[in-house]
């Protein structure tokens, strides 16, 4: 490691002393393994190139020098603290360290050479980092938890930086939240930020299936909701009495068309199995195709174990299941498939999954992927509102922002909503369709009224069978 021969007159940060450390000790513990996985192991970056060609030492440089010349170029003028951190940073695994001797012009001058070279700056704050990339696939081949802690080193050495910048530096807090969330760490909230949301305590079980009950419809999907809230009570009664548990699995299957509460179902399972004790944290991670299969070879895998790490202590709910598999040569779906059982199994004790879609292309999906099915043991319905239900959820959305329908209103939005529902087909929206409606008539009541000599509270709040779409031109 490069060392100054007078510590005390270098600007740069202790913490600095201790990242290198931290890193030279990474570098070496990961050292033989990481060699064997490199060699036999396709592991690529975002551009599809290999990294087996270098050692990891050098990705390792390379994303600890980025994150360096990335935030040091928020200034107009660097300081010398953050070019001696680059060319540490840069002579950390050889041998002969080229900046060790340098003065500080010369620092100065090999650093402003550096950034010239470059055809642009890194975005670490839009890109991950060769390195975490490397450790995310070394993790799962070795069951290690090397990542994680890599992340929270780089985030370190990212603030280190920005304390260095001057006043005049170009918004290096945005830049900061922006490069923790891409290296997938929650976010701090300043506790003097009066407009920092607020944390509130978890909701006990009892309220969380009291909201479950408020919801409209879904009856179906209520009771084995319930059911599965009990035999989860009962078996830590029974384990609180030294008796032994059988084990079911918790990952669940939505079946229904689009706008029947899945997401929202979804939302509160995940806050009842946190009140539960069966995750940690109860919040939902959505997804769909998109967000899980990538282009290259071997991102994918990386794409879902970044996903998983963000569910991870709550559920991962992944829309449209069946097009993870479209069955094309060049589809790397079912790479996401197989990553995600291993995840499935791995991360068992702190996270549940839910797939989600249309139903006759759900079970078509499990039948072809038994190993996905057998991860599954509870099935819910989620079936089309009826057009009373809809209504209900119409008046729902009046009455929580004060609107009222007049008779006649209420009569033709009732209509609208019976022969929509007997026309129905797999497209049919079903509560999205409900508040489209309402969304529509609003804007038309707006328009009625704008025009009225005199708008008082009542007809503020009072739609009337003129705002209904189609009935303007009726008497």
């Amino acid at each position: 490691m490069m060392t100054w021969s007078n510590p005390e007159k270098s600007p740069v940060p202790k913490e600095f002393e201790d990242l290198k450390a931290w890193f030279l000790a990474l570098e070496t513990r990961t050292r033989l393994s990481m060699e064997e996985m490199l060699a036999h192991t396709a592991v690529t970056d975002a551009a599809g190139k290999n990294f087996r060609s270098e050692p990891f030492a050098h990705y390792l440089t390379l994303s600890i020098t980025s994150v360096i010349v990335a935030f040091m170029a928020l200034d107009e003028c660097p300081t010398l603290a953050n070019y001696r951190m680059f060319c540490e940073a840069h002579d950390l695994f050889l041998k002969d360290n080229e900046y060790a001797n340098a003065s500080d012009e010369q620092l100065q001058i090999e650093s402003e050479s550096f950034r010239k070279s470059v055809a642009s700056i890194p975005r670490v704050e839009g890109e991950t980092l060769p390195a975490i990339q490397i450790l995310d696939q070394y993790d799962e081949q070795y069951h290690t938890q090397e990542a994680p802690a890599a992340r929270e080193a780089f985030y370190k050495l990212a603030e280190l930086v920005v304390s260095q910048l001057t006043p005049n530096a170009r918004a290096p807090q945005t830049y900061l939240k922006l490069f923790r969330q891409t290296l997938g760490l929650a976010a701090i909230q300043d506790p003097n930020d009066p407009h920092a949301a607020k944390q509130e305590p978890a909701p006990d079980l009892n309220t969380l299936l009291a909201q479950l009950d408020a919801l409209t419809g879904l009856k179906r999907v209520k009771e084995e909701v319930r059911q599965l809230t009990n035999y989860l009570k009962v078996e830590q009664m029974r384990k609180a009495q030294g008796l032994k548990t059988s084990e079911i699995s918790l990952h669940m299957v939505f079946y229904g068309n689009p706008g029947t509460g899945k997401t929202t179902v979804a939302r509160l399972v995940a806050k009842i199995y946190c009140a539960l004790g069966v995750v940690s944290k109860g919040h939902l991670v959505e997804v769909d195709r998109a967000g899980l299969v990538a282009g290259y070879v071997g991102q994918t895998a990386i794409k879902v174990r970044g996903v998983v790490d963000k569910a991870t202590g709550g559920l991962l709910f992944i829309d449209e299941a069946y097009s993870l598999k479209t069955g094309g040569d060049n589809d790397f779906g079912q790479e996401a498939i197989e990553t995600l059982l291993k995840l499935m199994e791995d991360r068992r004790e702190d996270l549940v999954v839910v797939v989600a879609g249309y139903p006759v292309e759900m079970k078509k999906f499990l039948e072809a992927n038994p190993g996905l099915k057998s991860r599954f043991a509870k099935y819910l319905q989620f079936d089309d509102y009826s057009p009373e239900e809809l209504m209900a959820i119409f008046e729902s959305a009046c009455k929580s922002t004060d609107y009222q329908l007049s008779d006649d209103a209420r009569k033709t939005i009732a209509d609208i909503f019976q022969k929509a529902y007997d026309a129905r087909d797999r497209t049919f929206g079903n509560a999205r369709f409900a508040r489209n409606l309402f969304e529509k008539i609003v804007e038309n009541q707006a328009n009625r009224v704008v025009g009225l000599e005199k708008a008082d509270k009542d007809a503020l709040m009072k739609i009337e069978v003129a705002d209904v779409p189609g009935q303007d031109s009726k008497d």
